[in-house]
């Protein structure tokens, strides 16, 4: 072979080592760049989960608990008399309770129409009854101390015992167990919604929502949002 021939091959061989080196080198902040965006979209994607669960878990679903889309509750005991109160993203929602209005012992309610007004500050809000049903009895201890019913919604807040004669058919009506979760989980989304204009200001405490969430989200028509949610 004639040393010109040697040269060229010489130099094709290191032209194509060069290529390969120059591959290597591009390619691999290519891959890098494919993969951090991958991993990227993958925290993205943690923790939005793991806010939608922190907020999810801020507000209690109990199991046992049949809930009214205005956010009332209902829970079945003994003799077939029904628990009746509002649920803790109601409280919430409002803030501080101020003063509740109950139905007397006797009256009359319709599922879905008025069952008592509450008060938070000077604003007044009506919520809706989950049942059909006479009221057998009312809790004073809430009448004379309302923040119970933001300390323990589902015990000591209790507002209602109501007889009700059309039980199945009113259960029918309302939420409970995995259908409860994933209404609950379309309210906070709704409620996200509702934050994104003023993300900074409402979010609160690494993330959560503060307590009474509808003055954060309208200060000047919180009533107005709150009623929303109770479909008021």
């Amino acid at each position: 072979m004639i040393p010109n021939d040697l040269l060229a091959m010489q130099s094709t061989k290191a032209m194509e080592y060069l290529i390969a080196v120059a591959f290597l080198l591009l390619f691999i902040p290519f891959w890098r760049f494919v993969n951090a965006k991958a991993v990227a979209e993958r925290v993205v994607v943690s923790e939005v989960s793991r806010r939608l669960g922190r907020v999810l878990d801020w507000f209690l679903v109990p199991d046992q608990v049949y809930f009214h889309p205005g956010h009332a509750w209902a829970r079945v005991g003994d003799g077939g008399l029904v628990t009746v109160g509002m649920d803790d993203f109601s409280q919430k929602l409002v803030g501080e309770v101020s003063a509740i209005r109950l139905p007397e012992v006797g009256a009359r309610l319709g599922q879905g129409e008025k069952g008592w007004s509450l008060q938070s500050e000077s604003k007044s809000i009506d919520m809706l009854s989950p049942v059909d049903g006479v009221v057998v009895a009312v809790n004073g201890q809430v009448v004379a101390s309302p923040e119970k019913v933001n300390l323990d919604p589902y015990g000591d807040g209790w507002l209602l015992r109501v007889r009700v004669p059309r039980l199945t058919a009113n259960l029918k009506q309302l939420l409970s167990g995995s259908l409860a979760k994933r209404w609950m989980e379309e309210v906070c989304e709704n409620l996200r919604m509702m934050m994104d204009p003023d993300l900074g200001r409402v979010y609160a405490d690494g993330g959560l929502p503060i307590h009474g969430m509808a003055r954060g989200l309208n200060p000047a028509r919180w009533d107005a949002v709150a009623r929303t949610f109770f479909l008021t």
